[in-house]
């Protein structure tokens, strides 16, 4: 059985209709699996998709640490500032800058990522330096410490995906402005699913 998204909705009910079906979860696994694209999903799917994801590794969907972007004609996520945040408490991940170094033109940062039993990971972040002074330099400094370590983070947790920080510096990424399922919750008429006295 199919389940649409409504306006009248919350997004916790909608989470548990969905993770109670598993027929939807075997269905919706394999469209992403074989095409490799959730826009062909149905709102339904991308949400189910979206919260299985956040639960295979600990983090709470409510709080959208993913967000969804158009690269090379396919709707996939990215990894938000708050995801990595979230991945780093709940698993305990302990991050390190290795080395700092300019390269061509490019500042280079290597940070190392370890958890608590032992198993490392690392991972490297680069900008461009070429005519940037004062803060524009400093920002990109600052900046690429950031990707560094929020890429070892995403990788030691075992997500193959994308950071925001990534994105400015990918041709042709068009982020998506915001989840479709919290715009058709904006839509609903005022004063309905609230409860009354508050």
């Amino acid at each position: 059985m199919k389940h649409e998204v409504t306006g009248m909705e919350s997004v916790k009910e909608i989470v548990q209709s969905n993770l109670a079906n598993p027929k939807l979860r075997a269905e919706t696994m394999e469209k992403v699996l074989l095409k490799g694209d959730l826009g062909s999903l149905t709102p339904s799917e991308r949400l189910h998709y979206y919260v299985s994801v956040c639960t295979s590794v600990g983090l709470n969907a409510a709080t959208q640490p993913f967000s969804y972007l158009t690269l090379n004609g396919k709707l996939v996520l990215y990894a938000n500032k708050g995801a990595s945040e979230q991945l780093r408490a709940i698993h305990n991940v302990s991050i390190a800058i290795k080395t700092r170094e300019l390269v061509e033109g490019c500042y280079v940062v290597t940070a190392t990522a370890t958890l608590s039993d032992g198993r490392t990971d690392e991972s490297i972040g680069a900008v461009s330096l070429e005519g940037l002074k004062g803060e524009a330099r400093a920002n990109a400094l600052m900046k690429c410490e950031t990707k560094s370590k929020r890429r070892v983070t995403l990788s030691i947790c075992g997500l193959s995906l994308l950071d925001e920080s990534e994105i400015e510096a990918i041709p042709g990424a068009a982020r998506m402005a915001e989840l479709p399922w919290r715009s058709r919750m904006r839509r609903r008429p005022s004063g309905l699913g609230r409860r009354s006295g508050k």
